[in-house]
């Protein structure tokens, strides 16, 4: 796998790290992750794309190499954040691809301010309000029980066995890249140990929940360009009822399904080429 560049920019007050891949005369390609993961997460899809792609991987707030700052863990901070990011990086004419919280993000910010900056939209195993679906309740409660009081081990093999249990929806990986997923996902604690790399904070504004947000179906309506949907089949957090109202909003919608629960890994052709063929 080709190696990424590390960068580092400040937005909003806060240090955000990114992953670069590909050619920086090439057409963008920005992919945000979910709730308590980061940008090395799409290590495999970028290194996929790059030939074709610039693949912009962000860390946000809180989580990977980012600054932890809590007053921009909610979902207007997150949102304002990745508006500077396009703003700051001079990003025209760019892909979007969001998974999970990145995908839910993603609604919001390009059918608003990045508008007239994306060109297509690739949503992973998320769509419009969760919160109003009962099986992303589920789903959502399922996160919240294992982002609120993470362990910490003594070895990193200890922590790869936690990651392998906690995770063990995502579509099918290989030693190795669970081994790879473990690297990018540990820190050191004070105490010498290994544990997740994410700030415990992160998890607030969902325990206070948002009642006040935008009506994002009606974002979603808004939204111009083409987008794609990939949806795990055995999702607790894009449930059938809300995947099927998506598509029946939006018929020209593309989809892809992947026997799998919460989320797609995006590591293998059979799940990387359908977005290049839509982003193409």
């Amino acid at each position: 796998m080709t190696a990424p560049t590390h960068r580092y920019v400040t937005l909003d007050g806060t240090e955000i790290h990114y992953t670069e891949w590909g050619d920086a005369d090439a057409t963008p390609l920005v992919c945000v992750h979910g709730l308590s993961r980061h940008g090395r997460d799409f290590d495999p899809l970028a290194a996929a794309l790059a030939d074709e792609y610039r693949v912009l991987c962000p860390d946000m707030p809180g989580r990977g190499e980012s600054e932890w700052d809590p007053d921009q863990y909610d979902a207007a901070s997150l949102s304002s954040i990745i508006v500077g990011f396009f703003e700051e990086l001079g990003l025209m004419d760019a892909h979007y691809l969001g998974l999970s919280m990145g995908g839910q993000l993603g609604i919001g910010v390009v059918a608003g301010p990045l508008a007239d900056r994306v060109r297509r939209l690739v949503l992973v195993d998320i769509g419009p309000d969760p919160d109003d679906d009962d099986t992303a309740d589920e789903g959502v409660q399922r996160i919240i029980d294992y982002l609120t009081d993470p362990p910490a081990f003594d070895a990193l093999t200890e922590l790869e066995t936690y990651f392998r249990d906690v995770y063990d929806t995502f579509s099918s990986m290989t030693d190795a890249e669970w081994r790879r997923l473990t690297r990018t996902s540990a820190r050191r604690t004070d105490e010498g140990q290994f544990a997740p790399n994410y700030d415990t904070r992160i998890v607030e504004p969902l325990l206070l929940g948002d009642s006040d947000g935008p009506d994002q179906w009606a974002q979603f309506d808004a939204i111009e360009q083409p987008v794609m949907t990939v949806k795990a089949e055995h999702s607790d957090i894009l449930s059938d009822a809300t995947f099927a109202e998506m598509r029946e909003r939006k018929p020209g919608m593309e989809t892809l399904v992947v026997d799998c629960g919460h989320a797609p890994a995006l590591n293998v052709p059979e799940q990387t080429e359908p977005i290049r063929k839509f982003l193409d």
